[in-house]
């Protein structure tokens, strides 16, 4: 149980000092990427991305948030993305109290493809060193 609370420490802590650009808004959601965060290999990129609600969400255990931070995982080659961590927060821009922390395993990551022309293929540029 240690490893795993300084893994979540460690994360949040790496979060909370990003350097937050913004990538857009769509649907009066902003959405934010962190380009320190960026992680590659020879096929994947991994970079953290924070969304900005216009209103109170409520996840499915009943809490509320207004903001979330995910780090993606991106596959250069085929245009898909995956979430591998997910954090909630009650206020706005990544602020307030964490709401949910979850991290997903590897083998229960779904890839999904990555529509042209939306803020997911920009943060995909952005972490494929696209753009």
């Amino acid at each position: 149980m240690k490893p795993f609370l300084c893994f979540v420490m460690m994360t949040v802590c790496s979060v909370s000092w990003a350097e937050w650009e913004t990538t857009g808004k769509a649907y009066d959601i902003t959405h934010y990427h962190d380009k320190s965060t960026i992680q590659k290999n020879d096929i994947t990129a991994q970079m953290w991305v924070m969304y900005d609600f216009p209103e109170v969400r409520t996840n499915t255990d009943g809490d509320n948030y207004k903001s979330a931070k995910s780090l993606l995982a991106f596959n250069c080659k085929y245009q898909t993305l995956t979430m591998v961590s997910v954090l909630q927060y009650s206020g706005s821009a990544g602020t307030g109290a964490v709401v949910l922390s979850d991290t997903f395993k590897e083998s229960e990551w779904i890839w999904d493809q990555i529509a042209p022309n939306t803020l997911v293929k920009t943060e995909w540029d952005i972490a494929c060193g696209k753009k």
